[in-house]
């Protein structure tokens, strides 16, 4: 059986989208692939409630063209985590969830309570996306 996680987009221009990135690495990595325009890299961040977030963003590249800041998606992770990164996220980034599963951490679903503290923050500063008709 295939695990779908859901999580959120958001992109460089503060636009979010609802999304679903499948189980199996190969579909995870190809549906993640067209989400990003490039390869994945992923990142955890522990919350501050003892969950994290799984961050996932385009790796970087060789061609030398800087993706733009994410300015939404790296004050969310900031705002979720008390972290203050040490450079913003840039380009397109997928946030999903994470948790402890037998000693590991693995993708989850993004929570309810992360996923409305993003389209809150969304709000506050004007962003457009599925926050309008998520809530």
């Amino acid at each position: 059986m295939t695990t779908t996680r859901s999580g959120v987009r958001i992109d460089a221009d503060s636009t979010t989208m609802n999304t679903a990135v499948p189980g199996p690495w190969a579909l995870k990595r190809a549906v993640l692939r067209d989400e990003l325009g490039g390869e994945p890299h992923f990142v955890r961040y522990a919350a501050a409630d003892g969950t994290a977030l799984r961050v996932i963003c385009r790796a970087a590249t060789d061609s030398g063209t800087a993706l733009p800041a994410n300015e939404l998606a790296t004050a969310f992770v900031r705002r979720a985590t008390g972290q203050v990164l040490a450079r913003p996220l840039r380009g397109p980034v997928v946030v999903l969830g994470a948790g402890r599963v037998g000693g590991l951490w693995r993708s989850g679903d993004l929570t309810d309570f992360h996923r409305a503290l993003l389209y809150s923050l969304a709000r506050e500063r004007g962003c457009p996306g599925d926050w309008e008709v998520a809530l």
